[in-house]
């Protein structure tokens, strides 16, 4: 939980261009996802879940199935859930 700590799922949003994951590990990036699907418009709402599966993490926007991303670290060793930027969130729910 320091600044330099592990991250298991970086997902940023470039509103109109791309969407980037990756993971951080051992204070080194590694390799970026990109994917040009943009299901986001600048200033709009959505609702954006997270699903942690047995191999990887499913983004779903809308209710649509859009980022898959495999897990690099394992899920046991996830902590908290960071929000940064300029997003206001209406409700955060974590279940299992």
């Amino acid at each position: 939980m320091k600044e330099d700590s592990d991250i298991a799922f970086h997902f940023q949003v470039y509103f109109g261009n791309r969407v980037v994951m990756n993971s951080r590990e051992f204070r080194i990036w590694k390799e970026e996802v990109e994917s040009k699907n943009m299901p986001f418009q600048d200033a709009q709402e959505f609702e954006l879940k997270i699903w942690v599966l047995e191999d990887k993490y499913q983004v779903m926007v809308n209710g649509q199935a859009y980022y898959n991303f495999n897990h690099r670290i394992p899920v046991s060793s996830v902590k908290m859930v960071q929000v940064w930027r300029d997003v206001a969130l209406t409700k955060f729910n974590v279940s299992n």
